[in-house]
């Protein structure tokens, strides 16, 4: 699933992405606007979000670097995470029914 593709039906929803890198913030900032994405990048470097959620895959990059799983979490208004999904592998996602059947079970509404 590219959310980007979704943003405006994601949006609607009353929902907030953010991608989660280890990498540094200009590289963060350079791939956001290759990818042209509309979503919120946040640049973990030291790892501490990453190793926060779980979501750390030690030497996950070719060529030995730390990345994170990808990963989608979804958090209620009063800060309750209530849906979590961890990829197995870099080249997995959330399913884009996972996604809205969790979005819909925030509200309630489909």
């Amino acid at each position: 699933m590219q959310l980007d593709d979704y943003y405006d039906r994601i949006s609607k929803a009353g929902v907030e992405i953010y991608a989660v890198s280890a990498d540094p913030p200009d590289t963060s900032r350079r791939l956001k606007q290759r990818l042209k994405s509309r979503f919120t990048f946040l640049a973990d470097p030291s790892g501490q979000l990453l190793d926060a959620l779980g979501i750390r895959h030690h030497e996950g990059r070719n060529d030995g670097v730390d990345i994170a799983y990808p990963t989608a979490i979804l958090v209620d208004e009063a800060g309750e995470v209530r849906w979590i999904h961890v990829a197995e592998t870099a080249r997995h996602r959330a399913s884009e029914q996972d996604v809205f059947a969790a979005i819909a079970g925030l509200s309630g509404s489909p």
